[in-house]
């Protein structure tokens, strides 16, 4: 069943490397964002995805009937193992806790010249040749690969400065979740209904922005929503999630609320918003309305919303889990102080106009 926790249709693929990116504490000058960088860190980041699923350790077994040859068991580590760079070491733009991880395992598990001779043809061998590990000793290269896939297995569930990285990353996203949903609660107890707009706004790939230019774009764009007008919208309430994956670049997740007891275009709405983001870039960024989609999800958390509809109300929650998931993240190594959440904080009292209503906006009732 299709619901809108996605601007528009994504393969798995897609879905699996967009990270959330994050600030480092690093003092270095700020430096334009290394793509190639980043899809050699998404590579080490799915790499530690596929080996946390993998229950039995084992990449390859012995064939069931012919000597001294191995089978792939798991394709998806097979195949990452080949994407992923081995000689890549050093960070320069972004880092990330999985990349590090994979580090770690591959100086402890891997021989020296398989890890620092570029002319070894290791990672190009079928996992049933024989590796030279020392002048005198050789093993199949399906023995080192699930060794060093046992040692990743066993890192990720022990090594304490991993550990910590993951802990840090959950209660961040429980942080995002807890304030977004509490926004959502208090915009339903001061507004019967609600006129609810999802938007992605993006800056086309072909134009290489810095981030400090990207957090004056947003700037900008929030500052006008505090100013509405004929060509600005009333929005009474947002979220914002910025996010960075290897087929959109950066972009941001946005969520508006409006007074649905007041306006119901809200694909009008939408576009009016998206055309805003193109002017305040100067044409630079690109945006995608869920709203004009909306015919292609069978549930809905988008358009109006009434204070009552439990159902649309528990979708838009499936949504802010979904852009506040505690996913793998790239760590972006700027001192560019470069918020990557947000919502609006004023304050909400409920109308005493109509009739008092009681209110359940999930669990928690106002």
């Amino acid at each position: 069943m299709n619901i809108d926790l996605n601007a528009y249709p994504v393969t798995q693929n897609e879905i699996q490397v967009t990270m959330n990116v994050e600030q480092s504490t690093d003092d270095s000058e700020p430096k334009e964002f290394n793509d190639e960088e980043a899809e050699k860190q998404i590579e080490g980041i799915l790499l530690i995805r596929y080996i946390e699923k993998n229950e039995d350790h084992l990449v390859y077994r012995l064939h069931p009937k012919r000597k001294e040859t191995y089978i792939i068991v798991h394709k998806n580590i097979h195949d990452s193992l080949k994407r992923i760079d081995p000689f890549y070491t050093e960070d320069d733009t972004c880092t990330s806790p999985e990349m590090n991880l994979c580090r770690k395992v591959f100086k402890a598990v891997l021989p020296q010249h398989i890890l620092t001779d570029r002319q070894t043809d290791f990672w190009h061998k079928n996992q049933s040749d024989l590796v030279a590990i020392t002048l005198q000793q050789s093993v199949f290269k399906a023995e080192i690969i699930n060794e060093l896939c046992h040692q990743l297995s066993y890192a990720i569930a022990n090594d304490e400065t991993y550990k910590k990285a993951r802990q840090l990353r959950k209660e961040k996203s429980l942080n995002q979740n807890k304030k977004a949903k509490w926004l959502i609660r208090k915009l339903i107890f001061k507004f019967s209904k609600l006129l609810v707009i999802r938007i992605d706004f993006a800056i086309d790939r072909e134009f290489k922005i810095t981030l400090t230019l990207l957090k004056t774009y947003l700037s900008i764009f929030l500052k006008k929503l505090h100013a509405p007008n004929d060509k600005i919208p009333p929005v009474v309430g947002f979220i914002w999630k910025l996010e960075y994956g290897i087929k959109k670049g950066y972009h941001y997740h946005f969520i508006f609320f409006m007074d649905g007891n007041l306006y119901k275009q809200d694909t009008y709405f939408a576009q009016q918003l998206g055309e805003l983001w193109k002017s305040i870039t100067q044409n630079k960024g690109s945006y995608h309305s869920c709203n004009h989609d909306k015919a292609s999800y069978k549930k809905l958390a988008i358009g109006t919303l009434a204070h009552d509809d439990q159902e649309k109300i528990d979708t838009l929650y499936l949504v802010v889990d979904y852009i506040t998931k505690a996913d793998q993240f790239i760590i972006e190594k700027t001192p560019t102080n470069l918020r990557t959440f947000g919502y609006s904080t004023r304050k909400y009292e409920r109308s005493k106009i109509g009739r008092p209503r009681q209110i359940n906006a999930g669990s928690i009732s106002i």
